[in-house]
């Protein structure tokens, strides 16, 4: 608040001032007859300095979401989420791409995917690694 009273009081002084410059300029027409005389002010007024408006930083780009592709029915039987819940790390086996989507994209303060994979099911809880899908 201290701040724009000085700011204000500033202005006000300006202004007297400009009046004052203006009765003088009066006068000095008045001394040569009523004839305009080329007044022009000084160069270096701050009010007559174009500004130019600082440049923004541009946004860092984001990074695209993840999607992940539909499985390949003939070689692929589902997908396979390792990621690290705290200090534990825990595999898990899904069909359906959606929810893997929604986490690999949202990030967490407690979880962190380390990989997406598609699996083949290769005997009863042994699944084989197709191809690594994230990272």
């Amino acid at each position: 608040m201290s701040n724009q009273i000085q700011i204000n009081q500033q202005l006000m002084e300006r202004e007297d001032r400009l009046v004052e410059v203006f009765e003088l300029e009066r006068q000095i027409n008045a001394i040569l007859g009523g004839d305009p005389f080329p007044l022009a002010p000084p160069d270096g007024l701050p009010s007559l300095q174009k500004r130019k408006k600082p440049a923004r930083k541009a946004a860092a780009p984001a990074a695209a979401p993840l999607r992940l592709r539909k499985l390949d029915l003939e070689s692929e039987s589902a997908y396979r989420i390792v990621y690290r819940d705290g200090e534990l790390e825990k595999t898990e086996i899904h069909l359906d791409p959606k929810p893997l989507t929604v986490l690999a994209n949202t990030p967490l303060p407690h979880i962190d995917v380390l990989r997406i994979e598609t699996v083949r099911c290769e005997a009863h809880d042994l699944w084989e690694t197709v191809e690594q899908l994230l990272p």
